[in-house]
């Protein structure tokens, strides 16, 4: 590593970090939320979730990183670039932070030298933090106390139980007042970060679920359901989908996005093919399989919680595991790998018979593992109606925007 960013790295832990704001890129807006109070609370320092806001971004991003990066890579430094760029913030006293997957063929895990190099002129003070789970870039990572990993864990189960109750809500209610009701629950979890109530999983799922009671959806004649797979970051933040979801709700339909515990899960399901493959592993297995378990028994948990209501509990994950192998070997981890297959056919399979597969310019794998599958799912699946959007930090909307017309005009209920 370069001498001046290991000055600066170090500058970074020796001052006080309650003086520093760290920025971080949105992307799920409900479970970040949760993740960066509790980033605040354990760590001592003030976390911006930078939101982007119209073209400045992304062409701020473009003029920063080289052509061939990937989409999320662009629009995320191109966030940064800009929000550095307002003078809200003390430069000497500002990091960012991005996510490392670790996963391997995933070229994002390995943007963090880009990013520094794309500050390197107009912010070299501004460190570049590393959050992940793989023990990648040592130096400059966020800590991972198993104290932490535990309550941002908790935190993406109410996000995905408060997400799917906002999705079912606002396809037949006000979004206003939906998200008022969102916007109250998350600053009631919010409060309770860092108290044991927090992971009183039952209890707090209770008490969401009847904030939300006043706006179940009906248990027959719901709107056609679209579900949304593909690339993690361009399937849940809404400025990198150009606001799909959105779109979706008004064009009459009911959206729906998979869990980020479902996420979670592949992951972990991956340790468990490369072990079972080639042996790898084999030192976390007695510590990941009862952790595994635990996760889907806590799925499982909530999906019980919505029986007897008309809002739909998310998929069981094995379930959708098992739907993966009638059209892919679960040894495919590239790009999101098995799983946009998978949930592909699971949806299909499950009534969801409209699918939107969201892909990121420059990620090959996700394109074949995305666009490339989609004749095997339709030859297993042939009543499903499938479309395929690129996105690209260069194009606009309206392109998406005709090929989800296109899409919607041979809805299937």
């Amino acid at each position: 590593m370069d001498p001046e960013i290991k000055q600066r790295n170090a500058l970074f832990k020796k001052r006080k970090k309650e003086h520093y704001t760290v920025l971080i890129p949105d992307m799920c807006p409900i479970h970040f939320a949760l993740i960066a109070k509790e980033i605040e609370r354990r760590f001592g320092i003030r976390v911006q979730i930078v939101t982007p806001m119209g073209r400045q971004a992304k062409d701020d991003g473009l003029t920063a990183v080289h052509n061939d990066a990937c989409y999320p890579v662009i629009i995320t430094c191109g966030a940064f670039i800009a929000e550095l760029r307002t003078g809200k913030y003390d430069l000497s006293k500002t990091a960012v932070m991005i996510s490392q997957t670790g996963g391997g063929g995933c070229r994002a895990s390995n943007y963090l030298s880009l990013f520094r190099k794309a500050f390197e002129k107009e912010f070299p003070q501004v460190p570049v933090l590393s959050f992940n789970l793989s023990g990648l870039t040592k130096d400059t990572a966020l800590p991972m106390p198993l104290g932490f990993i535990r309550a941002a864990y908790q935190s993406v189960l109410y996000g995905d139980f408060l997400m799917n109750l906002e999705m079912q809500s606002r396809a037949y209610f006000e979004e206003e007042e939906v998200k008022k009701v969102t916007g109250a629950c998350i600053d009631k979890l919010q409060k309770q970060l860092g108290h044991p109530s927090y992971f009183k999983t039952k209890k707090n799922e209770k008490w969401i679920l009847k904030a939300f009671a006043r706006f179940a959806p009906p248990a027959t004649n719901r709107k056609p359901r679209v579900g949304i797979v593909g690339e993690i970051y361009v399937k849940y933040s809404p400025y990198a989908n150009n606001h799909l979801v959105d779109y979706l709700f008004r064009a009459g339909t009911e959206p729906t996005l998979p869990s980020l515990n479902e996420f979670v899960l592949y992951c972990m399901k991956n340790y468990f093919v490369d072990h079972d493959y080639y042996g790898r592993n084999r030192a976390i297995m007695p510590f990941l399989k009862p952790f595994y378990r635990h996760c889907l028994r806590l799925n499982d948990k909530a999906a019980k919680m919505l029986k007897g209501t008309t809002f739909l509990p998310y998929a069981d994950f094995e379930e959708i595991a098992e739907c993966g192998k009638k059209v892919i070997n679960l040894g495919v981890k590239m790009g999101e790998g098995w799983v946009i297959p998978a949930e592909m056919v699971h949806y299909a399979t499950h009534g969801v018979k409209n699918i939107v597969v969201v892909q990121p310019f420059g990620c090959l794998p996700n394109h074949i593992v995305g666009k490339g599958m989609i004749r095997p799912v339709k030859e297993l699946c042939p009543d499903a109606n499938i479309v395929p959007l690129d996105f690209d930090a260069s194009s606009t909307s309206v392109n998406q925007e005709n090929r989800l017309k296109l899409m919607l005009s041979n809805i299937t209920d």
